[in-house]
């Protein structure tokens, strides 16, 4: 007995580890593509989205069966997997109140709008509010205006997080983006890819 509890640890741990191994590949296809992003080479950061999309698509799988195979390893099915939480606030994405902006020095939403696809590649493709605001912020750092810190309407924290979810809507409507409003994913399609290697510096 002691001999198969030692085999099924042994499993266990081989499993994690290639899930943390996925996890180290992902990041650095991911970090390559913000390099290449930076740098100006948007046609060698959509070669490396070509790779991720399924390589990910494929590791949410493999996740599903890791759970499962987990469970099926204990005798009494009590093993469960780790799962990496993401924590993200949801933002309510009813229509926008209006704000009076005239006397306020704001970046306008339409300045966001590369910025937004620059963040979706280097996401994976796809991406959450939360995730593509986080990656803006280190973009546009030293670049925001004083009223964009301020704070937002409808749970917005701050304005040009709000800014950043208007110029989402318009791009929508544009046919650049796609959302997932059950999982308040974006995610970019092949529009969005051909603005961004036309428009990107």
């Amino acid at each position: 007995m002691a001999d198969l509890n030692a085999t099924k640890k042994e499993l266990e741990e081989l499993i994690d580890s290639i899930g943390s191994k996925v996890n180290e590949y992902l990041h650095s296809l991911k970090q390559t593509s913000s390099d290449q992003i930076m740098n100006g080479s948007i046609p060698e950061a959509q070669k490396l989205l070509g790779k991720i999309l399924p390589v990910e698509e494929a590791y949410k799988k493999l996740i599903g069966c890791h759970t499962e195979f987990l469970k099926a390893l204990n005798e009494e099915g009590s093993v469960k997997a780790s799962k990496t939480v993401e924590n993200s606030a949801h933002v309510d994405d009813t229509e926008l109140k209006q704000i009076d902006l005239s006397d306020m020095e704001f970046t306008p939403s339409s300045v966001y709008r590369v910025s937004i696809l620059k963040a979706l590649i280097y996401l994976g493709g796809s991406a959450k509010l939360a995730e593509v605001a986080s990656f803006i912020e280190k973009e546009m750092k030293g670049k925001f205006k004083p009223a964009d810190n301020e704070k937002g309407t409808n749970g917005f924290g701050k304005l040009w997080i709000e800014m950043v979810n208007s110029e989402k809507e318009n791009m929508i409507s544009e046919g650049l983006i796609s959302e997932d409003k059950e999982e308040n994913q974006w995610e970019i399609v092949q529009p969005g890819i051909d603005y961004l290697a036309q428009h990107s510096n």
